[in-house]
């Protein structure tokens, strides 16, 4: 199951529909050619004793009656599955007999909401899309900020340099081209944070690093370790534990990182400059077809940021303009 929970929306198939339902509608499918796309798209999974047709059909049921739009034939075809219970039969395991009373509550709440009175239609509205801010090439300014558990590391409050890599489209809808497309930005990162932005120039004399995972420093060396203040005695140690760092883990030399704000995010981007070069000569640094392509938001990568530049910041938490 690609369940992580027991309700009719916590698993990846029923998000997977009430999505494409809803953008169906907002793009200004009627009710039943809507209803009629996502069976047809999901053909494969009904009336073949597929296990997940009975996730479709109460995520379909669920999705109607919430925009009041609950056909009868997807009320009968979810009832049906109800009064089989099959769906309920694959939570009843050894081990999970508490999880197993969860599912059995959440699908008789269900069963009650479909055959209670719908709210009024809903009207729809245009679909919602999130187009990158910046181009390709655009150079930013990120400052560590929106993780609160962050507070008091020597890293929070410092600003990274970061390169838009690539930027990629991703149509809204599976099942047909709507014309509507949400964009992701993929980023990298430049050996340097600070406590200031700094002049866009400075870019000239950095190099990438790699974000998270290195799994060797091979493109690491001391040469490329450099510092905007006079370092202290021992410093060549503290250059030494960042290389190590560096080598410990797999590389990620770019990230997908969502720049959209939360309400528990708001994240904190200035943009300085673009290099329009980097539209059509991506640095050999970035082989993006070999990226794993890790997805992050604010929060999760500001984590990333502190874990990467700490093994100097702890040591030398009074210089904080540092190229490294």
């Amino acid at each position: 199951m690609g369940a992580w929970g027991t309700e009719i929306f916590s698993d990846d198939l029923a998000q997977d529909i009430r999505g494409e339902y809803n953008v169906l509608l907002s793009v200004g499918k009627s009710d039943s050619d809507a209803e009629k796309m996502l069976i047809n798209y999901y053909s494969n999974i009904l009336n073949c004793s597929n296990p997940d047709e009975d996730v479709f059909w109460f995520a379909l049921a669920l999705s109607e009656w919430k925009k009041g739009r609950l056909s009868e034939t997807v009320k009968e075809k979810a009832l049906s599955a109800l009064k089989k219970g099959h769906d309920l039969e694959r939570w009843n395991t050894m081990g999970n007999e508490k999880n197993y009373i969860k599912r059995k509550n959440a699908l008789d709440k269900f069963q009650n909401l479909i055959l209670s009175p719908m709210p009024p239609a809903k009207k729809t509205r245009k679909p919602t899309v999130h187009h990158c801010p910046w181009s390709v090439g655009s150079l930013l300014a990120y400052r560590i900020v929106s993780n609160k558990q962050l507070s008091g590391h020597p890293c929070f409050m410092k600003y990274v340099l970061l390169r838009v890599i690539k930027i990629v489209k991703h149509p809204i809808s599976h099942l047909f081209d709507t014309g509507y497309y949400d964009e992701s930005m993929f980023v990298g990162l430049y050996n340097w944070i600070g406590s200031e932005i700094p002049d866009p120039k400075i870019v000239i004399d950095l190099k990438y690093i790699p974000i998270e995972n290195p799994s060797s420093c091979s493109y690491i060396h001391n040469a490329d370790l450099s510092f905007s203040d006079n370092l202290p005695d021992g410093s060549s140690n503290i250059m030494k534990k960042i290389a190590d760092s560096f080598s410990e883990e797999r590389v990620e030399k770019c990230t997908k990182l969502d720049w959209v704000p939360t309400k528990e995010a708001k994240g904190d981007i200035t943009y300085l400059d673009c290099d329009e070069s980097f539209q059509n000569n991506i640095p050999d640094f970035f082989d993006l077809s070999l990226s794993r392509y890790s997805i992050t938001h604010f929060m999760a990568f500001d984590i990333t940021l502190s874990k990467r530049f700490e093994p100097y910041m702890e040591n030398n938490s009074s210089l904080y303009n540092v190229i490294i």
